[in-house]
């Protein structure tokens, strides 16, 4: 079946009309799945998802990732995690990222076997505030420079926790470095292949952090940086950035492994909540960091 969508941006991001995605019927999921392999950046408005729902839809795109941060996670559904700056009414966060500013980044790159799927459901989001911005690594890729595109050929980097700039989980642990150092132990570096290709489609990508990618493989720790450096400059550009503006019932879902993405700090007296699950994409269809580790 073909969908109706229109673009977010002309150059990538398409937002999916007519879907109410608490009940799909087979043919609709089907056409959704295809979508998401073409177009890493997928919209749906004026939804609603109870947390069960939302799980359920998740998991036809494959096995849904736990969260090693016990913080955030949904107490009935612990493949949800919450995201927001609301407390409890004991003052503990209700979940977790605050209501500070989030560097680009690609979520989970420092562990060995990424989860590259999210569904992002926007419950309550401040208007005209907190917008989330994409950036395509596919496009990134596919525009390089030749002599960029030969040096990351091949190669692989290594990516920890937290190590550039001050991380958002480090933000979130201020006050607890014994919390902080637990979930530093439980997430070792891990190295990846720079230049991601999806099996299904061809299209490359490109996997590399500019706040935690620690070095490259076969690079001293100078040329590291200067390549990481050109290439982020590169990644940059307008026609490669998508910045979303939320509304109440949007459901954004992105690859992480074609996209980056960062989140501008909101006012911190207005409530913003949102759900989001994580998932282990299948890598014979998707893009998948250590495929072989699926």
């Amino acid at each position: 079946m073909q969908l109706r969508t229109r673009p977010l941006k002309d150059t990538f991001g398409l937002e999916v009309l007519d879907v109410d995605l608490s009940d799909l019927d087979g043919d609709t999921f089907d056409a959704i799945y295809k979508l998401w392999q073409q177009e890493p950046l997928l919209l749906f408005r004026r939804q609603s998802l109870s947390e069960r729902q939302q799980v359920e839809y998740s998991k036809r795109f494959g096995d849904l990732d736990i969260l090693v941060r016990d913080d955030m996670i949904s107490p009935k559904h612990p493949e949800i995690i919450y995201i927001t700056g609301l407390k409890r009414e004991d003052g503990t966060p209700l979940g977790g990222l605050g209501t500070y500013e989030i560097y680009w980044h690609h979520d989970q790159i420092y562990r060995q076997r990424p989860a590259s799927g999210s569904v992002f459901y926007a419950v309550e989001m401040p208007e005209n505030d907190g917008r989330t911005s994409y950036c395509n690594t596919k496009l990134g890729y596919e525009t390089l420079p030749d002599n960029l595109k030969k040096a990351l050929e091949g190669r692989r980097a290594t990516a920890k926790y937290g190590m550039k700039k001050e991380s958002s989980t480090q933000r979130d642990f201020k006050s607890s470095p014994e919390t902080l150092k637990k979930i530093d132990e439980k997430t070792p570096p891990a190295t990846h292949d720079i230049v991601l290709e999806n099996p299904a489609t061809g299209q490359k990508s490109i996997y590399l952090d500019p706040n935690k990618t620690l070095c490259i493989e076969g690079l001293s720790e100078d040329e590291s940086n200067e390549l990481i450096d050109a290439v982020s400059q590169h990644m940059l550009q307008d026609d490669f950035v998508y910045t979303h503006t939320w509304r109440n019932g949007d459901v954004v879902m992105w690859d992480n492994a074609r996209l980056w993405h960062k989140r501008d700090a909101f006012d911190p007296t207005m409530p913003r909540f949102a759900r989001r699950t994580t998932i282990f994409l299948r890598p014979e269809d998707f893009a998948v960091p250590e495929p072989d580790a699926a």
